[in-house]
């Protein structure tokens, strides 16, 4: 019969499609692997190896430089933030409505299961830092799998690059949060968009209790589900994805002693709810004057231009999570980490992404700067300067 497909040509087809499928696959998979691997070679050369080599003490000393000078070990993966986890992790948490920093303002999600990798033996800056670098690799590969089936390989292939070189892309090493919450919310998302709701509830649930943040998943998936008219699983897994953040309140009233004690906890970091007019100030001061406060405003308002641009193009829930994500870190109070905040926003990097992509001559100057900048901050943080 004309134009019939015989068996034969049908094995030939369906073998072809397979090898073809194969060929993307492992492409894509290497390539993640290989910006991941590179990025990371990257901050170990510079903590391990060039930090203590050209190391010299400030002429002003904070608490933290006294009687330091930074020596390769895994300790150096442990500064700033990564000890109070560290505290989490080994004695648990404390409270006190003093008006005093306290460990009730981070979430138990990455220390605990921190402290699930040390019962094999292993101290926490080692546990931390395998349970953060795992997650953001884990993170790169669903981004790029997802970014691809919506926008294409070219697009997938920038937005995991800007992503793994970005220079706040360190706290996917260091012992912070940023890898295994952007594992979370990336898979979340993805499963939410292929109205996998069950999944989307699971690994949002995980999410918010990872970090505050992960609560605006909630308010994105409604409203998507509302939009596209989806059923009632779809409004029962949005409010599941409140799970973990319920959880930890419940935490904190029956150990801790007050159902909000990660917010009260902030206000010895001077962060109190509300819109910082005066740190938004500095910034745009700062800005102009080509500081760190310029790359805040463009992370921020740059990005959120970006992220409005391009809002036809990215996934409806992608957006929807971009701007109640943005919303809360802007009403939260105090700006000293929102640029890292930022880039704990995956539909960020995928704007951006999208942007590279149409303009590759740039995008390769950009990835280029971000890995000098990248290696900067390493170098910083090593030497127990505060970073972002």
């Amino acid at each position: 019969m004309p134009g019939a497909i015989l068996p034969k040509d049908n094995y030939l087809f369906t073998n072809a499609m397979a090898k073809y499928l194969a060929i993307k696959l492992n492409n894509g998979f290497i390539y993640t692997i290989a910006m991941w691997l590179l990025s990371r070679l990257v901050i170990i050369v510079v903590m391990q190896f060039i930090t203590p080599l050209t190391y010299t003490p400030p002429d002003e000393l904070n608490h933290h430089q006294v009687n330091f000078f930074p020596t390769p070990g895994w300790d150096l993966f442990a500064h700033w933030d990564g000890e109070w986890y560290r505290k989490i992790a080994t004695s648990g948490y404390s409270y006190k409505n003093d008006g005093q920093m306290h460990s009730s303002a981070f979430f138990p999600l990455y220390p605990w299961t921190t402290r699930a990798i040390m019962l094999f033996g292993l101290p926490f800056e080692v546990a931390g830092t395998l349970v953060n670098n795992v997650a953001f690799l884990g993170a790169l590969l669903i981004l790029y799998r997802w970014v691809e089936e919506r926008h294409g390989m070219s697009v997938a292939k920038w937005t995991t690059a800007l992503m793994a070189w970005s220079p706040y892309s360190l706290f996917g090493t260091v012992t912070y949060t940023e890898g295994l919450f952007l594992l979370l919310t990336t898979a979340s998302l993805q499963a939410f968009d292929k109205n996998q709701h069950g999944w989307a509830a699971l690994w949002g649930a995980l999410a918010t209790a990872c970090r505050l943040t992960g609560i605006t998943l909630v308010p994105a998936f409604l409203l998507i589900a509302w939009r596209e008219g989806r059923s009632r699983t779809a409004y029962i897994s949005s409010l599941a994805v409140g799970t973990g953040l319920l959880l930890y309140i419940i935490y904190c009233t029956t150990r801790l002693g007050h159902p909000l004690a990660f917010i009260y906890a902030q206000r010895g970091w001077g962060r109190t709810p509300g819109f910082d007019w005066h740190g938004w100030f500095a910034i745009m001061l700062d800005g102009l004057t080509v500081g760190n406060g310029l790359i805040k405003a463009i992370m921020i308002i740059g990005g959120s231009y970006l992220l409005w641009f391009f809002r036809d193009k990215l996934s409806p829930v992608a957006v929807a999570y971009s701007f109640f994500y943005l919303l809360l870190i802007l009403i939260a109070g105090g700006v000293t980490s929102i640029d890292r905040y930022a880039y704990g926003l995956v539909s960020l990097s995928i704007a951006f992404g999208y942007l590279l992509a149409r303009y590759p001559f740039w995008a390769y100057a950009i990835v280029g700067y971000f890995a000098i900048i990248l290696a900067r901050f390493s170098f910083l943080f090593a030497s127990w300067y505060w970073v972002a």
